[in-house]
């Protein structure tokens, strides 16, 4: 029988919370995780939309190597960075791990089907549109995870036999904020500029409300709709019959991946740099499906974040 560890974990997490419900799932997943096997997780909010995150992150490294916490998680946004923080810290001996892969050392990190499920994203709407059909698709902020997914949405669209009418890598068809109101102002400049649309491929849910609302101000909630999370309120859509799914990345789960790896690694002194897992590739949720969806909050308690490095 193991041990139970103690000590204190730091997430840089990079949203505010409530402003994305997948970007909160993992954190409550991760807190559930290493809270099990006695780790403190101290949550640090560093959005991405402030222009001194890399900054802020590196401070905040430095306070925990100072602290003396045991290990450290960040979620790669730039992969460059934060480079020189995170070496420090290392050298000072705690474990660092990542959400997605940096250019850096780290001890481990959780990568994510992003290509496969933007994939297969798109050959589900696909399925629901006839050959030939035009679509749109939405992309999002110029970090990892989103750039893989649009990338294989992109895929997916090209090779089921469907028109696209867009290339989402530029930035007039980005939301670059990630959140609902960009979604919005990016799907009317698209419907604007295409007056006949089939489908559209908002890469992620909160993308995707926000398209939903520009549909509705524009008359064309024909149009049908996918996306990628799996959030309460594209659940609900998919209930509405107002969007044909939503791909649910299991969040929770994804959290506790990572946690997994952390909690192993220090239980046993794991020798290996550079642990490469994979997050849980998750599922469609339509209308063939979605009575029996689970909500995220009843696959790990969502207890209240510890925010702040804490004392001592």
């Amino acid at each position: 029988m193991t041990s139970r560890l103690s000590g204190r974990v730091l997430y840089l997490n990079p949203m505010d919370y409530g402003t994305n419900p997948g970007v909160d799932a993992i954190a409550h997943g991760l807190q559930h995780r290493v809270g099990t096997a006695g780790l403190e997780l101290r949550v640090v909010f560093n959005d991405f939309s402030r222009a001194d995150w890399r900054e802020r992150a590196a401070n905040k490294i430095d306070a925990a190597i100072a602290a003396k916490f045991r290990a450290i998680v960040i979620y790669v946004l730039d992969p460059l960075q934060p480079a020189a923080a995170v070496a420090r810290a290392r050298r000072a001996g705690l474990r660092v791990f990542s959400f997605e892969r940096p250019r850096f050392q780290v001890d481990g990190s959780l990568v994510y089907p992003n290509f496969n499920q933007g994939t297969y994203m798109a050959e589900h709407l696909a399925d629901r549109l006839q050959p030939g059909a035009t679509v749109a698709v939405v992309g999002g902020p110029k970090i990892i995870d989103d750039d893989e997914l649009v990338a294989g949405i992109v895929n997916g669209v090209d090779r089921s036999g469907l028109h696209r009418v867009n290339d989402p890598a530029e930035d007039k068809y980005r939301n670059e904020t990630d959140l609902r109101p960009g979604g919005r102002e990016t799907a009317l400049r698209i419907l604007a500029e295409f007056p006949h649309l089939d489908g559209m491929v908002p890469f992620n849910d909160e993308t995707m409300l926000g398209t939903l609302d520009a549909l509705a101000e524009t008359g064309r909630e024909s149009v049908k709709v996918v996306s990628r999370n799996g959030t309460p309120k594209a659940v609900q859509a998919v209930r509405d019959r107002r969007s044909e799914g939503t791909w649910d990345i299991n969040a929770p789960g994804i959290g506790a991946a990572l946690g997994d790896m952390v909690v192993r690694h220090l239980e046993s002194g794991w020798p290996e740099v550079g642990e490469l897992a994979l997050g849980p590739i998750g599922q469609m949720i339509d209308s063939a499906n979605v009575g029996r969806w689970k909500p995220w909050s009843e696959r790990v308690p969502f207890a209240r974040l510890a925010e702040g490095l804490g004392y001592g």
